[in-house]
């Protein structure tokens, strides 16, 4: 079996980019992207429900390197205990990853973490070319890994919590994209999928030159 640490590695290089590109859109926009706060919305609700599930992720990665068998503690699912998906998951992981980075490099200064107020241009082009929603496409791709990785009733919780807050944001973004670029957005979003697919439509929704989306 592969070494219990290398998802936590995969973890662990992500966060460090992904804190590296944040904080490079923070000096470029003078505050920090993190449009998440500690009210009682419902975005802000989504914002700690990623949170927690994050550090439970991470938390639990950290703990089966120590002990690995915690896993058989915290509900192991046999059938899928074997070299190959651990191979596989690791893999989904890193891919993830990679995806996540490059849609955040791909949107530049217009970064946001949440939804943010300022109005930004449009992309239509790169990843968001084949996924209105490539970084949360990559997210659950990175919790899938992980649970793929270390099949248990904790990581699966984790990942079938994932997928319900991350259709939520999903939703609550489609809303504010289109408040913010009407007929713009509405081309888009009749052109390209939500998740992942072939283009529908070659037609493509104006882009501002220079700026993005601003979309988690």
């Amino acid at each position: 079996m592969p070494s219990p640490w290398l998802p936590v590695m995969i973890l662990v290089i992500v966060g460090i980019v992904f804190a590296m590109l944040t904080r490079r859109v923070a000096h470029r926009i003078g505050h920090s992207p993190n449009s998440f706060g500690a009210g009682d919305t419902a975005h802000d609700f989504v914002g700690r429900v990623y949170r927690v599930c994050g550090a439970i992720l991470f938390i639990f990665l950290i703990a089966r390197g120590i002990a690995p068998e915690i896993d058989t503690a915290a509900g192991l699912i046999q059938v899928l205990a074997r070299p190959a998906i651990t191979w596989l998951g690791l893999a989904v992981m890193t891919w993830g990853g990679v995806a996540i980075l490059a849609a955040q490099a791909g949107i530049g200064a217009s970064w946001r973490i949440g939804l943010g107020q300022k109005r930004t241009g449009l992309v239509t082009s790169g990843l968001f070319a084949w996924s209105r929603n490539p970084t949360f496409l990559s997210m659950v791709a990175v919790v899938l890994g992980a649970f793929l990785v270390a099949p248990t009733a904790v990581t699966g919780i984790v990942l079938a919590v994932a997928w319900v807050t991350f259709s939520v944001q999903i939703r609550m973004e489609e809303e504010h994209l289109h408040r913010m670029h009407g007929r713009a957005y509405e081309a888009y979003r009749a052109a390209v999928p939500r998740w992942i697919g072939l283009p529908r439509s070659p037609a493509r929704a104006p882009a501002t030159q220079g700026q993005s989306v601003d979309r988690v």
